[in-house]
């Protein structure tokens, strides 16, 4: 089954106990006599409780069907769904119904539900999910690390049957021990894959980019059997979420990203982040006050610091941050900031992790230099050492940089070149793929990341 669909259903059937929850609390409290009208005064306010609390869950990646349910983060969001609920009986205290026991009543029992639920679908996932055969073309540590993720992760729904791989790569020391234990077919050559599509039932094949212009064509004459066709990095990417920089090519990107950064959405996101900010503006002005008096009492310097950094088409701008450092951080030059880095002060170790030193970016979204959601700027004494040592990297400057954005959310803090790899193929990811949806998501995630106080 198509995953975006699996979510969709383990959504619906969510939304569906919420409900099967809430029809047995009031037949249990009020009886059979008066359960239609305690039903029609209860139903449209717990279905719109529902539709917030599935949200949540999808923020919170508890709809993630290829991992196992992480109990900590759902007892996280259930925790942020119950308190959304009792705030909003404080805020509209004279809905006409008793709150507080019905809500703690349909908790307890959704949370059963729920979990007798997920483990239901699990064992099912587990023992009796779809797996679709699937062949890798072509031996580098990216195709390996990939096949080795859907030998580990058979939730995603691939079973790899073969590897085609080149005859020296058998006595290299590339060919790592799993892949000879005798599981997987290995092939030499496209006659010998041809030979092995006759009876194998492949439903899809993923062939590396140093591959692909020499066997297109072979490729080609497999098509009409059905068989699903991707290049490394388009399959990487469907699995990942992110774009595999070390694997994919110039021709890759000319192909692959020239609706990206040139959608209508890119062209109306100036509209959408000064709308945005305007209606927001008062908060962060409130929250930025607060935050500049505190910084000014507990530290020597000026509240609000100023560096420059590179932004879309590689242009320099200045962003404006509230000082997180003491004031002679760099007094030896720039340095890579690091998560426990000794030179934040007491408070900016708070509102790095908060991340209200970010807030007077704010004006750099009025101005222009920035976006709500984009790839994070970085300065311009690293731009020319990562630009030389990372491929590609240069293409996160297709879009404005971004308050927040797709890296920030979904990888963990890091500060090194190995790090900002990892980061720059969610970037591209975001640079590639850029829509309002995902927009949405990265909002949404970001405030999950500050309440947990993760990401960077």
């Amino acid at each position: 089954m198509n995953r975006r669909l699996l979510k969709f259903f383990v959504a619906l059937v969510d939304y569906s106990l919420l409900q099967l929850s809430l029809f047995l609390v009031l037949y249990f409290r009020y009886g059979m006599d008066d359960l239609m009208f305690q039903w029609v005064r209860h139903f449209q306010l717990f279905g719109f409780f529902a539709l917030i609390w599935i949200l949540d869950f999808y923020i919170a990646d508890i709809y993630n069907i290829t991992q196992k349910l992480d109990y900590k983060r759902f007892i996280v969001s259930m925790t942020i769904n119950v308190g959304l609920s009792v705030a909003f009986f404080y805020i509209f205290p004279n809905i006409p119904i008793t709150p507080k026991t019905n809500l703690g009543l349909i908790v307890a029992v959704y949370v059963l539900f729920f979990l007798g639920w997920r483990n239901l679908l699990e064992f099912f996932l587990d023992k009796l999910g779809i797996r679709r055969s699937l062949i890798f073309i072509g031996l580098d540590n990216h195709s390996l690390e990939l096949a080795r993720k859907l030998m580990d992760t058979p939730r995603l729904g691939y079973t790899l049957s073969g590897f085609v791989v080149g005859n020296e790569d058998f006595a290299s020391d590339k060919m790592p021990e799993w892949l000879k234990d005798g599981s997987i077919h290995l092939m030499h050559n496209m006659k010998e894959l041809s030979n092995y599509l006759e009876t194998s039932g492949t439903h899809s094949i993923v062939v590396n980019e140093n591959w692909y212009r020499d066997v297109y064509l072979h490729l080609y004459q497999f098509f009409p059997k059905g068989i699903r066709m991707y290049q490394l990095s388009t399959f990487w990417e469907k699995i990942e979420e992110t774009i595999p920089v070390n694997a994919t090519d110039e021709l890759w990107f000319l192909q692959n990203m020239s609706k990206g950064p040139y959608t209508i959405y890119h062209k109306l996101k100036r509209f959408f982040d000064l709308f945005i900010t305007s209606i927001f503006l008062p908060v962060f002005l409130l929250f930025g006050l607060f935050t500049a008096i505190l910084v000014k009492v507990t530290s020597k310097g000026p509240a609000i610091y100023k560096q420059v950094r590179v932004g879309l088409g590689n242009r320099d701008f200045t962003i404006y941050k509230f000082r997180s450092m003491k004031v002679d951080a760099e007094k030896n030059g720039a340095v890579w900031a690091s998560e426990k880095d000794p030179r934040l002060t007491i408070v900016g170790d708070f509102i790095r992790k908060v991340r209200l030193d970010e807030l007077p970016q704010i004006f750099n979204v009025l101005k222009g230099d920035m976006s709500l959601i984009g790839p994070r700027p970085e300065r311009p004494e690293f731009i020319e050492q990562l630009a030389q040592g990372i491929p590609h990297y240069n293409l996160r400057h297709l879009v404005k940089p971004g308050l927040t954005g797709w890296a920030q959310v979904k990888y963990r803090y890091g500060a090194s070149i190995e790090d900002t790899e990892i980061k720059l193929m969610y970037d591209l990811f975001y640079v590639k793929n850029i829509s309002p949806i995902l927009d949405l998501k990265i909002t949404l995630k970001t405030i999950l990341t500050i309440l947990s106080k993760g990401g960077r």
